[in-house]
């Protein structure tokens, strides 16, 4: 009989546990800010929560960085592939796994080069920058 607890020593499974989870909450604090603050949230306060609460996860769960990551983009995907109508949200989509993928590669990398507050900030950063653009490009059509 496999105990339950053997499951959960599996990195993949953690790092799945880890992205889903992250992902979950980001979702719940996230709508919530944006109806009482509007779209700011999505370029300023949304990349710092969602890259602590990825890369916490990870570390509590001694998971895979990259692959917690990954794991969010896919569920961001999913959102946003089922929540709009057009064809657009396929490249939304995409663009999801692809931009929180990068931002995993970075945490991982500076993570490893300096220290987890490096990672973590650096991959802020870099998601703040991609959320502006987006942002931007969004409102001028």
């Amino acid at each position: 009989m496999i105990l339950i607890f053997a499951l959960f020593d599996n990195a993949i499974l953690r790092s799945f546990i880890s992205g889903c989870a992250a992902a979950l909450l980001s979702y719940y604090i996230n709508s919530k800010a944006l109806k009482d603050a509007g779209e700011k949230v999505i370029v300023y306060w949304a990349p710092i929560l969602e890259e602590l609460l990825k890369t916490g996860f990870a570390l509590v769960l001694k998971s895979k960085v990259l692959l917690t990551h990954a794991t969010f983009g896919v569920v961001e995907a999913v959102y946003d592939i089922f929540t709009n109508d057009s064809i657009t949200a396929y490249w939304a989509g995409a663009a999801s796994l692809i931009s929180h993928i990068v931002f995993g590669a970075i945490t991982q990398y500076f993570i490893y080069r300096q220290n987890s507050f490096f990672g973590i900030a650096i991959a802020a950063f870099v998601h703040m920058a991609w959320n502006f653009a987006v942002i931007r490009i969004k409102n001028q059509h």
